[in-house]
């Protein structure tokens, strides 16, 4: 874990970073000790034991691993927290699961050995939990680490994502070809569409592995750009803008006032528009919704409204934990703050599941926190194998500084802050020099952080120890772009 701390003038957001990195902490693995295997509330034991390796919790907290679809939310605040050697390691055992033995399917959970897969979810080669949506956030998740880390090691995982984005895909779009993926069967033991695991009927596609898989493809085309295998990544980019195109024509809107997309296709192939959470937000929080979508407004009030009317809302605080997400992408502070000071609201809450105790102790909750607010209000858009940091900050109405220091980035940390009116800057810690592109007027467009492309003819060169300014204007610093930046270096010698 690294000393990563922030500085705010708001004491709510101060407290809620706090507890979420001393509540991440808490569900950190180490390696070399001996623990039991296969722990669930299935099998009250007693149980064989194994030596744990580096990892982290991510699922439940009373069974001895880590699940797929949890690892790859929290990655990125597990990054932040110093945990890139425990998240290479993670990410290298799922892929190494996704086998022919497999179907190509990554296991769902593995126990912290890192080998073996957990029982529970595990009844054989052809029989555990699957879900499509996994398979393509964990391609995505490659390059995501990729960006943060600058670590070519995980460029070895080429075959992974070439084979998930074309054979795995190819062998799920054959009942109704649109290169769309499609489900293995209706339940999660038979390889579901969608991270939705209470839909009314069986589906065929969701929103969530279309817009995942959609992201995947974006994602593998930088990958294979970092190789030099450009004829690949223009595979991979027109592969996405096919799906987009496919989106665009069949899964829009009838009437775009209401927001009401289609969110899944069902067993027959009919488009199904009805609300069904992650199917409907993850298509907006992934970029098939983006801000040149005529609907886009309605979309995400839709999302807003619908988690949190009684009769709709999720029923568990880590599907909530994706909304501060979707609304940071789409420039909309404010109700991102509003959702993670829901999520924080309830740390005390019951979970749904009454094993798991209290919210807080769902580890994604709080690795999610500490990502939205270093990553999110921050706007950080990392790109480590270039030697460049992106920042777009976007603070909640409210809240005029956050600073976060410390920040894993390359081989190396970086602090960022901003105070509004005042100043935007950035420290290099790390031992080469840094570009730094700063964006300081507010957009609202939509960015995945990780995908975006480097201006260096607007880059401020940082030297290593060097701390880089640019002074804000009485407006707040909203409503312009900066020219330059100033050096502490500088700034010193001209007040000798």
């Amino acid at each position: 874990m690294t000393a990563i701390r922030i500085e705010t003038d708001d004491a709510t957001l101060a407290e809620m970073f706090d507890w979420a990195a001393r509540t991440a902490s808490r569900f950190v693995v180490g390696d070399g000790r001996r623990g039991p295997l296969d722990v669930s509330e299935a099998d009250p034991g007693p149980y064989r034991t194994g030596e744990y390796r580096a990892s982290y919790h991510a699922g439940y907290l009373f069974r001895s691993g880590y699940y797929l679809r949890d690892f790859a939310h929290q990655a990125v605040g597990a990054q932040l927290l110093g945990l890139a050697r425990h998240n290479a390691a993670m990410l290298e055992s799922f892929v190494r699961s996704a086998t022919p033995e497999h179907g190509g399917w990554p296991v769902w959970a593995l126990n912290f050995d890192r080998v073996t897969p957990l029982a529970i979810d595990y009844r054989g080669p052809d029989r555990f939990v699957r879900e499509l949506p996994a398979v393509f956030e964990l391609v995505e998740l490659v390059h995501v680490l990729y960006r943060w880390t600058g670590d070519r090691s995980l460029l070895e995982h080429q075959r992974f994502w070439r084979r998930t984005m074309t054979d795995f895909v190819a062998a799920h779009d054959r009942s109704f070809p649109n290169g769309v993926a499609e489900a293995d069967g209706p339940g999660i033991f038979d390889g579901a569409a969608s991270y939705n695991e209470r839909p009314a009927g069986p589906l065929l596609e969701a929103g969530d592995a279309f817009a995942a898989q959609y992201a995947a493809n974006r994602h593998a085309a930088r990958l294979e750009s970092a190789l030099g295998e450009d004829e690949a990544s223009d595979r991979f980019a027109s592969a996405a803008d096919r799906l987009a195109a496919v989106f665009a024509a069949d899964w829009g809107a009838a009437d775009g006032a209401t927001g009401r997309l289609v969110s899944a296709r069902d067993a027959d192939g009919l488009p199904l528009r009805e609300w069904m959470k992650e199917a409907t937000w993850f298509p907006p929080m992934k970029g098939l919704v983006d801000g040149d979508h005529p609907a886009r407004s309605a979309v995400l009030d839709r999302i807003d409204r619908a988690s949190r009317a009684l009769e709709t809302r999720p029923r568990n605080v880590e599907a909530l934990s994706y909304l501060p997400e979707l609304f940071l992408r789409h420039g909309r502070p404010d109700t991102a703050f509003e959702w993670m000071r829901t999520v924080y609201d309830a740390r005390d809450a019951p979970h749904e599941v009454a094993a798991q105790g209290p919210n807080g102790d769902y580890p994604e909750v709080s690795f999610t926190l500490v990502a939205q607010i270093v990553a999110g209000f921050l706007g950080l858009e990392p790109d480590a194998p270039t030697r460049t940091v992106t920042t777009r900050p976007a603070l909640p109405r409210g809240i005029a500084r956050l600073a976060a220091h410390d920040i894993p980035f390359g081989g190396g940390a970086i602090s960022i802050g901003i105070h509004l009116g005042h100043e935007l800057w950035l420290e290099n810690g790390t031992s080469r020099d840094l570009d730094w592109v700063p964006f300081v007027a507010r957009d609202d467009r939509f960015h995945d952080p990780h995908l975006g492309e480097a201006s260096f003819g607007d880059a401020h060169r940082v030297a290593p120890g060097e701390r880089r300014t640019i002074r804000l204007g009485p407006d707040g610093g909203r409503g312009i772009r900066p020219a330059r930046a100033r050096s502490t270096a500088a700034a010193s010698a001209q007040g000798r």
